[in-house]
This record gives structure tokens, sequence and C-alpha cells, in this order.
């Protein structure tokens, strides 16, 4: 009887014990809220160690926001971008972890809680948190500093000094390769140890279009013209003249425009200019810069020969003696302007100069066109106007009515056609018009004298 008793003792302890084990924890707390977590935990690198749940809470919130702070830099050549990990919508994935580590040796059985808490007692545990950035955002900064950063090739240059030709070295562009860029920075990223840092970008040369070596076959002179002003006073030369250094030396890359406005204006003294005759409403006055019209017919001509795409040119208002009818090209501030664009493949050079009474313009680059080709142009005079036989009378009381002078003489009108003559082998292949000029006819412009005895 005593045997059974013991046997029946020992089984009543098992099964309590085994009760006991398997019981669930439900209740670690009286109040969750106050419960603490249990020593040595961890949440990534934030300590959570005797945190209240609020308290933990709010440790990892400041964690996060601590690292969205931190920054990288890209470098683009010598420029530097940096952005904070916060504008790349840094952060971390949803998890259950703080309801764990609140739990920690407080919940499930006894066998569970008791693996916990020596888990904790021969180290840390620690929760590992998940976080993610906007790829799409970091493409966005990249693209954005290959853009702005991007620095163009400088094209070799060259010009004419002395009657030889200096030519400048050429300068080496770069920029950004975006996708090797992209996936520096995003294999930092996936790896990060949460200090700032800095990624090189991945950057190419960028040769420029037209090197040294190129230029040296624009060396050819595609067309050539001269002017005489053999008449005219001092100072138009002078004007003359001035015009010639302003436009000398200018180069002309393929597909540019060159623009008489952009060389020659302002007319002012401080630009080199002087006071000399010049067409207005049908008289002959003293401007600034009057002559000025001359240079750019030379250049006209010139261009003519060099057959380049004439984009905006017109005829003076009355003729000119320096050159023939249809072969002018005037220039006025705000209403008359000669403009050009290179058309061929290769950069051209403006030389310009002006000595012993002559102005002059050579254009020199690759010569392309056959041997066997010549171009000529050709005027044509469609229909002529006389000037009114009335003279323009200008009355000076500063003379007696003895007095009387010509200012200006009789202008006959007329219109006029250029035509662009191809000839190949001496044959004619082709004729084209290239501008219809219209000049007024003026009267005689006459001075007398009004004063009164």
């Amino acid at each position: 009887m005593k045997k059974l008793n013991k046997y029946i003792f020992y089984i009543f302890l098992l099964t309590f014990a085994i009760m006991l084990l398997w019981k669930p924890h439900r209740v670690y707390a009286a109040n969750q809220e106050e419960a603490t977590i249990a020593k040595g935990v961890f949440i990534d690198t934030v300590d959570i160690s005797g945190m209240t749940f609020s308290e933990a809470q709010a440790a990892l919130k400041q964690h996060i926001e601590e690292l969205r702070s931190k920054t990288f830099a890209i470098i683009v050549g010598d420029n530097t971008i940096i952005t904070t990990m916060g504008e790349l919508g840094y952060k971390y994935e949803s998890n259950d972890h703080l309801k764990h580590a609140i739990g920690l040796g407080k919940s499930g059985n006894l066998i569970k809680r008791y693996k916990d808490n020596k888990d904790i007692e021969h180290g840390r545990k620690v929760y590992p948190l998940t976080y993610s950035y906007d790829e799409d955002k970091l493409k966005e900064v990249i693209e954005d500093a290959a853009v702005r950063y991007k620095k163009p090739p400088k094209n070799a240059s060259f010009t004419r000094k002395n009657n030889k030709f200096e030519f400048t070295d050429h300068v080496l562009g770069s920029r950004m390769e975006i996708e090797p860029t992209f996936l520096s920075v995003k294999e930092k990223l996936d790896n990060w140890n949460r200090m700032d840092f800095l990624v090189h970008a991945t950057m190419v040369d960028v040769e420029p279009q037209f090197t040294k070596e190129s230029l040296e076959k624009s060396t050819s002179i595609l067309g050539e013209f001269t002017t005489e002003y053999t008449s005219s006073s001092e100072d138009r030369a002078a004007n003359l003249a001035n015009g010639a250094r302003l436009i000398n030396n200018a180069v002309l890359y393929p597909g540019e425009v060159f623009s008489s406005y952009t060389f020659l204006l302002p007319f002012s003294i401080d630009n080199g200019y002087y006071m000399a005759g010049s067409y207005n409403a049908g008289r002959i006055e003293q401007t600034i810069g009057g002559g000025a019209c001359q240079v750019t017919t030379t250049l006209y001509n010139a261009v003519l020969l060099s057959e380049l795409d004439i984009v905006e040119r017109s005829a003076h208002s009355m003729t000119v003696s320096y050159v023939d009818l249809a072969f002018d090209a005037a220039i006025a501030e705000g209403s008359k302007n000669f403009r050009f664009k290179n058309n061929t493949d290769m950069p051209i050079l403006i030389e310009a100069f002006s000595e012993d009474r002559k102005i002059t313009f050579r254009i020199w680059g690759h010569e392309t066109r056959d041997d066997n080709r010549t171009v000529k142009y050709e005027n044509k005079v469609i229909s002529e106007t006389s000037p009114p036989s009335a003279e323009k009378v200008t009355k000076d009381p500063s003379r007696p009515t003895s007095y009387r002078k010509v200012t200006q003489s009789a202008k006959q009108g007329y219109v006029a056609e250029l035509y662009k003559v191809i000839y190949e082998n001496g044959v004619e292949v082709s004729r084209e018009l290239i501008n219809k000029s219209t000049y007024k006819a003026e009267p005689a412009h006459v001075t007398i004298g009004s004063k009164k005895n």
C-alpha cells in the first residue's frame, strides 16, 4: 500500500510539472506598457535594454532619422553632388520586433522563457532591420548630375597672322556614364556601413568634332574679293579699315551663321568708327560708321565665290560706285543685316585687311570642289528709271542768294538680277537666280543761298 501511494505521489508531481511546463504564460506584466525589455536586446544597432515599448519605439525612430540624415557624395569631375539618405526615401520595412522584444523571457511556456533568458545570458539578442530606398530617385539624382556637369569639348581653332596660320589645340570634354555610376552607388547603398561615403562617377572623355589636325585641311582659299575706296575721305577710309579689323580671323564652324551685326555693331566712336557719308532717306548724310556697307558688300562677294549659303542680304536704297548692280549688301542697324551660313563640312576662317585704299576679304576652308568646275556671277538689268527732273532744293540762310551748289548728283533707278552660273570643263551647266535688287531714282540735291540783304 505504501509503495502504491509513493507511485501515485510521483505521478502527481510529474503531471503537475508537465502542466507547468506547457501552460502558456498569458500575462507577463500587469500592464504591457510598463513592462521593460530584457538586458542585452538590440534592434539593429540600437540597445533597447530596460526600455518600455514606447521608449524603444522612440529610440528606433530616432535611429532611422539619424540614418536618413547621413549623406553620400558623387564626385563628378571637378564637382561634388551631396545627397542625404532621406532624399532617397530611406526607411526600414515594417516588422514585429518590438512586440517580440518586450515579451522576450516573459511570454510563452516555461521552457521557452527559460531558453530565451539563457540565450540573452550567453550573448546579446539582435533583431535585424531590413532597409529600403527609392532607386528611381537615385537615378534622378545621377541623371540630373550628368546633365548639369557635362563638360563639352572645345574645338581647335586657327587664325592668320603675318600671312601664316596659327593653330590652337582642341580641349577634351567629359561626360558621366550613367549606368555604371548608378551601379557603383547602388552597391555601396546595398552594403551600407551606416557612415557617410563617396563614390567617383564613371567619367569618359569626349573628343571635339575638330582637332588641330583636321583644321590643317582648311587652308585653301574658297573665295576672295577686293573693292577700292580711292576717293573716300580719311574718316570713311578709317571706317573700312576698322570694319576689316573687327571681322578679321572670324571662324565659322559647320552649320554656324555669321551675322554682320555681331561683328560690326555698335556703330560708335568707342568701337573705332568715325563720321562719314551714308545713305538715309534718299540723301547722303554724315553718320558714325559711314562706309560700313562697303565692308559687308566686299564680304558678300567673297561669300558668293565661296558658294556659302546666303541667309540675309539687302540691296542699298540707291546705287553704289564700288560694285556693279545686285553685287552689293547693305547694313543698317535695326533694318538691314548681312548673314550667311557655313554650309561646308569643315570650319572656315575669314581673313580681312585693308591697304592701299583697298579692302579685301579672303575665306579659307577645305576645298572639295572639282578643278574642272568654275562659278561666275552675272547681273542683268531688268528695268531703268530716270531721276526726276525737279531738283531737291535746300535753302541755306547763311549764304547769299547767288550761292548754288550741287551736293548730290542725280541717281538713276534700276531693277537688276544676279545670277550664279556654273561651268564644267568650260561649258555652262546651270544658271540660278541669286537676288533681285531695286534701286530708287533720286533727283539731284542742290543747296542755294537764301540770306536776305
